[in-house]
């Protein structure tokens, strides 16, 4: 969707592309028979329908907003002065904002967890088990960004349909960035033009990564997490509470803080 407005020293746009579905064919899953044939297996359908939807991030929104301030007359004095500091100034506005991006959790056992060990097949692992609701997917509490208990490992014996992809989304992130320029005719033909950039103007600190493994010690153990961020007291695990070596489910990245930069050029 494209909007656009253009009022007389003031222009307006907006665009949104939206996202509405990326469905992709997976690598067909095969059987090696006992006389020496090799088969597509019966659950290929119901691989696809689990693991086939890419989940594309439903908006990618921008709008952004220019004015260019007046010429001011002058006269007196003060209106000398007023419009000096008040006219031809360029102010531009950009927003932008996204949806969060479609994820789902992975899992690793410390022993007896290769494909092999899970599967049977070197070629293709278990997927975890959704034992409860695991959320949207964005939270409010860096250290749990989703519902950590919601989670077991595969068993031994897997055919890697315990769970589909996708399932769950990353937050909202908006940013407003801001741009201030005047040029200045100065004489003797001499120009100077200052400019004031802000970048993500408000700070805003969205959360932009999560460690989505969950580390197991083995198969036999597949509902004991043991990377949580909080102990089986409810007490927070310092180690595992912050981005690096960060523990399940504990966010690991965020947008970029809030810069400026000042820029003022001479033109002879």
């Amino acid at each position: 969707d494209v909007c656009s407005s253009d009022l007389g020293g003031l222009a307006l746009s907006f665009n949104d592309t939206i996202g509405l579905y990326d469905k992709q064919t997976i690598a067909p899953r095969l059987q090696h028979n006992a006389d020496g044939t090799i088969t597509t297996r019966a659950d290929q359908d119901q691989a696809q329908a689990l693991l086939g939807d890419n989940a594309p991030q439903r908006h990618v929104m921008r709008a952004s907003m220019v004015w260019q301030s007046p010429t001011l007359s002058t006269g007196g004095t003060m209106q000398n002065i007023v419009s000096g500091l008040l006219s031809d100034w360029t102010v531009a506005v950009l927003w932008s904002g996204a949806s969060g991006t479609a994820y789902s959790v992975g899992y690793s056992y410390t022993s007896n967890g290769a494909n092999v060990n899970i599967t049977g097949s070197p070629d293709f692992g278990g997927r975890v088990i959704i034992t409860g609701d695991p959320g949207s997917g964005c939270s409010d509490d860096p250290l749990k960004q989703f519902n950590t208990a919601a989670f077991s490992g595969p068993a031994v014996g897997s055919v890697g349909l315990e769970s589909g992809a996708n399932y769950m989304r990353g937050c909202f992130v908006t940013q407003t960035d801001l741009s201030l320029s005047r040029k200045i005719r100065l004489p003797r033909g001499i120009a100077a033009e200052f400019r004031l950039d802000a970048f993500n103007l408000f700070n805003q600190s969205a959360v932009t990564a999560r460690n989505t493994t969950m580390q197991l010690a083995s198969p036999s153990t597949s509902s004991t997490i043991t990377n949580l961020a909080y102990d089986a007291t409810g007490a927070v695990v310092t180690s595992r509470s912050q981005p690096k070596n960060a523990g399940f489910g504990v966010a690991t990245g965020y947008q970029s803080p809030r810069t400026m930069q000042m820029q003022l050029r001479i033109s002879l």
